[in-house]
């Protein structure tokens, strides 16, 4: 036995209409609200990016300014560790052995460049070499000093 009342069918499809055009009103507000915040969003990235790009732009220039500096003092120094014309002064030529060692110059290099035997540069370089050892400690009575090539 089942109950029918006239008009509750209809209702209930009526409800059922009611409630599909509710949903998809609120599908079409939610998808112009979500694609306003997608544009939002996007211009945001934008402008993120364009302050980025400023900033490594900014970076790079500045970059090139110190390098092209550090490369001038890099000549400035090599031009300072060529002996002078009073380089027979024994202390400003163990000067300059070291200051050309420091920059990676070959120990053969070295005494061509100061006109000097190479067992004279070889004896200056070990010799620092053990001074700076002996100045971090007491030195052991095995220790050799390597030569410096």
């Amino acid at each position: 036995m089942s109950l029918s009342v006239p008009g509750v069918e209809a209702l209930g499809v009526l409800m059922f209409a009611v409630l599909a055009a509710y949903a998809s009103i609120l599908h079409v507000v939610s998808k112009r609200t979500m694609s306003k915040r997608i544009q939002n969003m996007e211009r945001d990235l934008q402008s993120v990016s364009d302050v980025i790009s400023k900033i490594v732009d900014v970076q790079t220039r500045t970059f090139q300014k110190y390098s092209s500096r550090f490369e001038d003092l890099d000549e400035r120094i090599m031009d300072l560790s060529v002996p002078s014309q009073d380089a027979e002064l024994p202390l400003e030529k163990r000067h300059q052995m070291l200051a050309l060692a420091r920059q990676g110059v070959a120990l053969k290099d070295i005494a061509k460049r100061l006109k000097t035997a190479p067992g004279e540069a070889e004896l200056v370089l070990n010799l620092r070499k053990y001074l700076d050892r002996s100045k971090s400690g007491p030195v052991q009575a095995h220790t050799q000093v390597n030569p410096y090539a």
